[in-house]
């Protein structure tokens, strides 16, 4: 029987905001209180999923108070920004084109 192959997950980017880890098409963000992530617009659609913490979500003119464990899902050529009112773990999963 063989077992469970474990390796380590590469960092995609770290700065004083936190860390982006690199899981292939997902990627895992966490960010420190107080952290303005993203604050930017692409082509293609967006899915967060808020693992923990609290944010405050900016998508076009919305804005939404959002706490743990949610989906989001952002379309493409659409303005947004993340803000992190707490110390926050985010997995995104952008569908490239």
């Amino acid at each position: 029987m063989k077992k469970a192959k474990i390796t380590k997950i590469d960092t995609y980017k770290s700065d004083e905001r936190g860390v982006i880890y690199d899981c292939g098409k997902v990627r895992i963000i966490s960010r420190k209180q107080g952290s303005t992530s993203a604050n930017h617009q692409h082509e293609e659609k967006e899915v967060l999923f808020l693992i923990s913490g609290k944010i405050e979500l900016e998508v076009g003119e919305e804005r939404d108070i959002i706490s743990g464990y949610k989906k989001i899902e952002i379309p493409g050529n659409i303005h947004h920004t993340v803000k992190a009112l707490t110390d926050i773990i985010l997995l995104i999963d952008r569908e490239i084109r």
